[in-house]
């Protein structure tokens, strides 16, 4: 009989051991940018999985691992934190949280239902860096510089000679495309100081670069499978700034202009609606066609000006350039929060929800973006649907876009399925006035509502799918090794609070933006 996994058995024996590990992230989580301890909550959730896994793998044939890779691993993973949450078993209807069923009463096939999709993905945030060989070649004759940022980065089973197969390009492919239901990517990149040449020459990821992977791989998908942003620092040297952008949309195209409005080259942020800054490059997003602005709000990133990750610029800004879409990037989530109820006076995003009504932009212009938060979100089945619940009561139901901010977190595959098995409760439908999060309401966040304001056909880019060479080698991959690889990663960034702040400090020795 053919394994189910075989790619558990299929390991040398000098490779290490697979975690015995939950497919979710349950320990120390950071991308780099943030970082959130591992909480004795995290501890119970962890162990009550690992028990449920000991009881249930026996009575479903499987090991422990096999069990744990499964989709009744994961539905059983989701169960717990709706336990730990408060939110019952789930699965009965209306109680909300992740609707997966109690796991003694829970089979394969039922599991794979609910976990499973066939919607048009578009994931608006995803990251790599260049691999070092590649820059070399691009850039000959220039010190590569790429040390500084990613010496920290520790990724499970990683070795630092080697991390661009850690969060290199290759990796990324694999990751995004072959190891998940992801459509189409937006690959999304990082400020640092513009250079005399007027390039981002220090960059780990410049536009030239971003457009050169997404050439590449569109290439070997034989269509549309990654757009690319363009980077902009308008608060830094902006006749220099302004001149890339028009350099960039007329050698490559983008598809929207990434900012950070927290970072400055001496340490201070900007607003988007300052009329010295925010405005003139907003016109310009405008003359070159592209109004569409994807700016940075809410994690406080260190180095970072802290008082420009609130979002009270975006609602100005929106009213005054109402022909300019705004996705407002991680919602403005806040890592620390779990979410609840909105209040005027909260932080994270509650902030957004204020601004967005203070100038009467539901259903307009504002978006909020998913990545990260939703990664935090999830782990809380009641925050999780205050989260989404929120954002399509107070923005609109068209305006809540997915985004996973991965290759840093490996693989989005578990955070898909997450969002797949979540329910809206009853009561919090009728108490905070939140929509049911009907199938239609999903589709729309996990893909059709980026799709309309990146102009992507969606019918067009999933047509082509089956006869490229992505999917070719995706069909080859599952069936040699099995459809869930991913279950096992363990979380990138920075294991410990100690490599968090040492990565910190290393930025600042190479001049490197946080």
């Amino acid at each position: 009989m053919k394994k189910r996994f075989p790619w558990i058995s299929m390991r040398k024996k000098t490779d290490p051991e697979l975690p015995l590990e939950p497919p979710i992230f349950l320990g120390n989580k950071s991308n780099g940018e943030f970082f959130v301890d591992e909480t004795p909550r995290d501890r119970r959730i962890r162990e009550q999985i690992l028990r449920i896994a000991s009881e249930q793998a026996p009575r479903h044939g499987m090991e422990r691992r096999e069990f744990l890779a499964s989709t009744m691993g994961m539905a059983a993973s989701l169960y717990v934190i709706n336990l730990a949450s408060g939110c019952g078993d789930g699965a009965t209807g209306g109680d909300g949280g992740f609707e997966v069923p109690e796991p003694p009463r829970m089979d394969c096939d039922e599991a794979t239902e609910i976990l499973s999709g066939n919607e048009f993905i578009l994931d608006l945030q995803t990251h790599h860096i260049e691999d070092e060989e590649t820059w070399r070649e691009r850039h000959p004759g220039e010190s590569y510089t790429g040390e500084g940022f990613a010496s920290f980065i520790t990724f499970w089973n990683c070795d630092f000679a080697k991390r661009s197969e850690c969060i290199g390009p290759d990796v990324y492919m694999e990751k995004i495309f072959l190891d998940s239901d992801t459509t189409v990517a937006v690959l999304s990149g990082f400020p640092s100081p513009m250079c005399d040449d007027g390039t981002m020459c220090t960059n780990l990821n410049s536009n030239d670069a971003m457009a050169y992977w997404r050439d590449l791989i569109n290439g070997l998908a034989g269509s549309q499978r990654m757009v690319q942003h363009c980077q902009v620092s308008p608060n830094d040297r902006w006749e220099l700034q302004s001149a890339m952008m028009e350099r960039i949309r007329a050698e490559h195209g983008n598809h929207g202009w990434k900012v950070y409005p927290p970072w400055g080259p001496d340490g201070v942020g900007w607003w988007l609606d300052d009329p010295a800054v925010g405005d003139p490059f907003i016109e310009k997003c405008k003359e070159l066609g592209e109004p569409l602005i994807c700016a940075h709000k809410g994690f406080p990133l260190p180095g970072f000006d802290r008082v420009h990750t609130d979002p009270k610029d975006v609602g100005p800004a929106a009213v005054k350039h109402p022909d300019v879409s705004f996705v407002v990037y991680h919602s403005a989530y806040e890592s620390s929060n779990v979410e609840g109820p909105y209040d005027p006076n909260g932080l994270g995003v509650d902030r957004l929800v204020k601004t967005v009504l203070e100038n009467d932009l539901e259903g307009k212009n504002v978006y909020a973006e998913m990545g990260s938060a939703w990664f935090l979100a999830s782990l809380n089945s009641v925050g999780a649907q205050h989260y989404v619940g929120k954002l399509l009561k107070y923005l609109g139901e068209g305006n809540l876009l997915w985004g996973s901010e991965c290759v840093w977190f490996g693989s989005p595959q578990r955070q898909i399925e997450a969002f797949r098995a979540l329910q809206i409760s009853e009561e919090f439908q009728e108490q905070y006035g939140y929509p049911a999060l009907t199938p239609e309401i999903k589709e729309k966040i996990l893909g059709l509502n980026a799709a309309r304001i990146y102009r992507i056909d969606p019918d067009e880019v999933r047509c082509t799918l089956d006869t490229n060479q992505l999917q070719l080698a995706k069909n080859e991959l599952d069936g040699t090794f099995g459809a869930r690889r991913w279950a096992f990663e363990q979380p990138g960034g920075p294991r410990s609070r100690r490599e968090f702040l040492a990565l910190q400090r290393w930025r600042d020795f190479l001049g490197v933006p946080a």
